[in-house]
């Protein structure tokens, strides 16, 4: 009996190693993340783009964006519009270099084997650990969240659709909360003449926000020129 306990913690140890091994380093899963987003020369395409987030008085708005590579971005759009300047470009290729990425598991998510993922950052000033589902394929992220103390602050869902051999995002929903101690966000937009009744009615709950993002009609590789890019529209704000 001795000798079979000996033995099953041998090969347990074995099994271990072994999955370890398995797991891809820290680079390998940047280079992962990256291939798929460097096939892509220039794009055009229409966004959908929904706000339901306290203090942000923003309609629906439809998007015409334009990118190309490296930095060459232009949106044309209708109105006032809070457009990321990165466009779909994913979050990831924003993150510092010296971040490390630790892989902590090999798994399933819908069907797709994917990699989960971790790095200890911050998240609105507050020191939080960020998680996130990769592709092991092509590197897409299906999943992403971010919690703090406990706490999920923020959770991405994307879907993904393939245009000439790349896969782009389709559509992705972002869901949002604030402890109550975030109050400027829920000041954002109000009147001066509002400012009483908004602080007499202050509670303790959190602040909760959507943002839906819908992706059609792209246009990849098409050989955009430079020219395109020279003016922006007045009324956009790209953060």
């Amino acid at each position: 009996m001795k000798h079979i306990m000996i033995g099953l913690f041998i090969l347990g140890l074995v099994s271990n190693n072994v999955l370890a091994k398995n797991l891809p380093s820290s680079s390998d899963i940047r280079e992962l993340m990256l291939s798929n987003w460097e096939k892509i020369e220039d794009y055009e395409v229409d966004i959908k783009l929904s706000l339901n987030i306290p203090g942000f008085r923003m309609p629906s708005r439809k998007i015409h964006y334009l990118y190309k590579a490296p930095d060459k971005s232009k949106v044309e759009v209708k109105g006032f519009a809070i457009v990321p300047k990165q466009g779909i470009q994913p979050f990831f290729t924003f993150f510092n270099d010296s971040l490390s990425f630790r892989i902590t598991a090999d798994t399933v998510i819908n069907n797709r084997p994917v990699f989960e993922v971790v790095i200890n950052d911050t998240f609105m000033t507050r020191a939080a650990k960020i998680e996130f589902y990769v592709d092991q394929v092509n590197g897409n992220i299906y999943q992403a969240w971010v919690t703090h103390e406990g706490n999920e602050y923020f959770r991405l869902n994307s879907e993904y659709t393939e245009v000439n051999g790349i896969s782009l995002p389709l559509k992705t929903d972002i869901s949002m909360q604030f402890p109550p101690e975030f109050k400027n966000i829920q000041r954002l937009g109000k009147r001066p003449t509002e400012m009483k009744a908004f602080n007499d009615g202050w509670t303790d709950e959190w602040v909760k926000g959507t943002v839906k993002i819908a992706f059609s009609d792209y246009q990849v590789n098409r050989g955009i020129p430079d020219h395109i890019f020279e003016e922006n529209e007045e009324d956009i704000i790209q953060d």
